[in-house]
């Protein structure tokens, strides 16, 4: 496109045109201004005094509100202030002045391109350049869809930063520890609880380590106590279970925590794992191992009672048919076990023990019996029925009349030491739950029936975990036995009764006991124990053992079960936990 002459501003501009057509192309469009036009982009040349020397039609259409200025000679900052004041320049609208200032700075001296927006929301590259001569050769292109691409780039850039931060807070929600590790076995990502899990190994871990030097680090710093004297094989063995877990791996860590670890291997290689604290359920499982030996003990010490007891005690099945004897049995009636069991009891009992006998509610009687060898002897039967699961099981117990003084004794001794280890607690030697359920439910009776207060402390001992944790379970063990003396030594009436509720709870009940005698006991319990002053080291409210008492006291008039006054001794105690511990809070 000709450039137009039509908006000079002077003669000598005019000239000055002139002379450049005419030294280019003797007077004709120049070629090269052809070829400027057929450009996509927007082409313009100012001379060393910033004024228009020329621009193609690409630069014209793109303003085309400014066709009446586009000639030689016009200025840039006219330029640039009719083409603001047009609306052509939207950054513009709002501060003309200060744009049009930052304008001439940038076109002065020329910078980095300039993107800007145009009308119709379209964007441009607008590159200046000085030339040798102080001219300035600008030209602008179309970078829309560059400027989409980046807009869309940022936008997915923005979207994978958003998906990761989310990720992360996924990650440190979990209440349990979280690693991925990479195919070359490198840490990718954890979570904060990983760390406090692996609180020795933490400085070296983050992102890019290797899991064996993890391990390695761990193992030099105590991290792992099950490696302790085997830490080659200890490395071996769980290097292979992370690479082929396909059962979880219990992990023992110090201070008698343990950590389930599932590991599980991922598509592109790699290996993400969980860690589960089941320190609470391992600790439960030692105490069952425990208890179980103590039971185990108990059996034993029963089944010699019952092996060296001079009566014959001999266990029936519903059919009445021998399931098992006692060494006695050989001596009183010349059968032994041996041969018995399998028998029927009529081998001993001639005829069929009478019905109240079978439901176990016959008093204890003299019949006759009989010998292996044919004769008659005089014993005192007891039949005692037990009901399980299998079924109705009977014990019978047969006394040898020749001597009965001697027999009786030893009867009265057997029953009383099978009593004592039914309702006795194994460790602390004081009731067992069993009495106590039977206790409360007996004087809960008595209570309504005589209208008297019958009160009961629930006792905990103050964080005993922690005691457990830090000492041992064998001294937590003594630890409860001396509580269970100390309680003892603070109740005074015979109908008292001293019980360990479970774990490290116990309960004293209370008949005749109003809410300010029950209260008053309740704080020589705590005062008790205090003065003892049984060592715990890790408890955050004294250097010693601490007690927290609930208590409750009523009529056992108006519910059926003592359940209403259990379940307020047991609120009181929650509440005295809840208010601080070490203490006593009476129900309401």
């Amino acid at each position: 496109m000709p450039v137009s002459l039509a908006a000079h501003r002077s003669p000598r501009h005019v000239r000055w045109w002139r002379a450049l057509k005419a030294a280019l192309g003797g007077g004709r469009e120049p070629p090269y201004l052809e070829a400027m036009d057929a450009m996509d982009a927007a082409i313009v040349l100012f001379d060393a005094q910033d004024r228009l020397v020329l621009c193609n039609r690409n630069f014209r259409a793109l303003y085309p509100g400014l066709s009446h200025m586009l000639a030689p000679g016009c200025s840039f900052e006219e330029l640039l202030r009719e083409a603001a004041a047009l609306g052509m320049i939207p950054v513009a609208q709002g501060d003309l002045e200060g744009f049009v200032a930052q304008r001439l700075r940038q076109h002065r001296e020329p910078g980095a391109p300039i993107l800007r927006q145009m009308p119709d929301g379209r964007w441009r590259r607008i590159t200046e350049q000085r030339l040798a001569d102080g001219s300035l050769l600008a030209f602008s292109v179309d970078v829309s869809d560059l400027v989409e691409k980046e807009r869309a780039l940022d936008a997915a850039r923005a979207q994978a930063q958003q998906e990761r931060e989310r990720l992360e807070d996924a990650l440190e929600a979990l209440p349990d520890g979280f690693a991925l590790f990479d195919a070359d076995d490198r840490l990718v990502v954890c979570n904060q609880r990983y760390r406090e899990i692996y609180e020795r190994s933490a400085p070296a871990i983050r992102a890019g380590a290797h899991f064996e030097d993890l391990l390695r680090y761990g193992l030099a710093r105590g991290q792992y106590p099950g490696a302790e004297g085997r830490e080659s094989a200890w490395l071996e063995e769980r290097l292979y279970r992370h690479h082929h877990a396909d059962q979880p791996l219990l992990q023992e860590l110090p201070g008698n925590r343990w950590m389930r670890i599932e590991e599980r291997p991922t598509r592109l290689g790699g290996v993400a794992g969980v860690r589960v604290d089941v320190t609470d359920l391992v600790h439960r499982e030692q105490q069952l191992e425990q208890l179980n030996a103590r039971l185990a003990e108990s059996r034993a010490q029963l089944h010699a009672v019952i092996g060296t007891a001079q009566s014959a005690i001999v266990t029936l099945d519903e059919q009445g048919v021998v399931l098992s004897a006692n060494p006695a049995t050989a001596t009183i009636f010349g059968w032994p076990e041996a041969d018995l069991v399998g028998r029927d009891i009529g081998v001993l009992v001639p005829g069929e023990l009478g019905a109240e006998a079978r439901a176990g509610r016959a008093a204890p009687q003299d019949i006759r019996a009989r010998h292996r060898d044919g004769h008659s002897i005089a014993v005192q039967l007891s039949l005692s029925r037990l009901d399980s699961a299998g079924g109705a099981r009977f014990v019978a117990l047969f006394t040898d009349l020749s001597d009965r003084e001697a027999y009786a004794q030893a009867l009265r001794d057997a029953n009383a030491q099978l009593a004592h280890l039914s309702e006795t607690d194994a460790l602390t030697g004081i009731a067992n739950r069993r009495r106590f359920d039977r206790a409360l439910h007996d004087e809960w009776q008595r209570s309504g029936r005589h209208g008297q207060p019958l009160a009961l402390l629930l006792v905990d001992v103050d964080h005993f975990k922690r005691f457990n944790d830090s000492r041992g379970h064998p001294m937590g063990d003594e630890c409860l036995r001396a509580i269970a003396q100390l309680l003892r030594n603070c109740v005074r009436r015979a109908g008292d009764l001293v019980a360990r509720y479970g774990g490290e709870e116990f309960a004293l009940l209370l008949p005749h006991t109003d809410r300010a005698e029950a209260m008053a006991l309740a704080l020589a319990c705590i005062e008790a124990v205090e003065d003892a002053a049984l060592p715990h080291p890790d408890s955050p409210l004294a250097p010693h053992v601490t007690l927290s008492v609930g208590v409750a006291s009523a009529v056992g008039a108006g519910a059926p079960s003592p359940a209403p006054l259990l379940d307020a001794a047991d609120s009181a105690m929650y509440a005295a936990k809840r208010a601080g511990r070490r203490r006593a809070v009476m129900a309401e």
